[in-house]
C-alpha cells in the first residue's frame, strides 16, 4: 500500500507540474495577447495624432507660401505708395506757389482738396502697411 501510495503520489505529482507548466504558458500567452492589444492602441493613437500633425504642418505651410507672396506684392505696392506721395506732395507744392502767385486760394484750385485727401490717405495706407512688412512666420 506504501508503495502504491508513492506511486500515486509521484503520478500526481507530474500532472500537477504539466498543469502547473500549462498554466504558465497559458498565462505568457495572454500577457502577450494583453502587450500586443496595448502596442496597436498605441501604435493607432501615435499615427492619428501624426497623421493630424501632417494636415497641419501642410496648413501652415500654405498659408506662410500665401503670406510671403501677398507680403512681396505689399511691399511693392509700399514703395510704389512712397514715390506716389513724394509725386503728390511736389505738386501739391507747386499748386500752393502757383496759387500764391497768382493770389488765389490753393482750395479754390480744381481737385487740389482733393489730392489734399489722397496725399493723406496715401500716407495712411502707406503706413498701415509698414506695420506687417518685417513679420515672418
Amino acid at each position: 500500500m506504501n508503495t502504491q501510495k508513492e506511486v500515486f503520489n509521484k503520478l500526481f505529482k507530474e500532472d500537477k507540474v504539466e498543469l502547473a507548466t500549462q498554466k504558465v504558458e497559458l498565462g505568457l500567452s495572454d500577457d502577450l495577447q494583453k502587450i500586443i492589444n496595448k502596442s496597436n492602441k498605441i501604435t493607432s493613437v501615435v499615427n492619428d495624432y501624426s497623421n493630424d500633425l501632417s494636415k497641419l504642418f501642410r496648413e501652415v505651410k500654405n498659408l506662410s507660401d500665401n503670406f510671403d507672396k501677398i507680403n512681396d506684392k505689399r511691399n511693392s505696392e509700399i514703395k510704389n505708395g512712397k514715390s506716389t506721395y513724394k509725386e503728390i506732395n511736389d505738386i501739391i507744392d507747386k499748386v500752393q506757389t502757383q496759387a500764391k502767385e497768382l493770389g488765389i486760394q490753393p482750395k479754390n484750385v480744381p481737385n487740389f482738396s482733393k489730392t489734399l485727401k489722397s496725399s493723406s490717405d496715401l500716407r495712411s495706407a502707406v503706413n498701415d502697411f509698414q506695420k506687417y512688412s518685417d513679420f515672418n512666420l
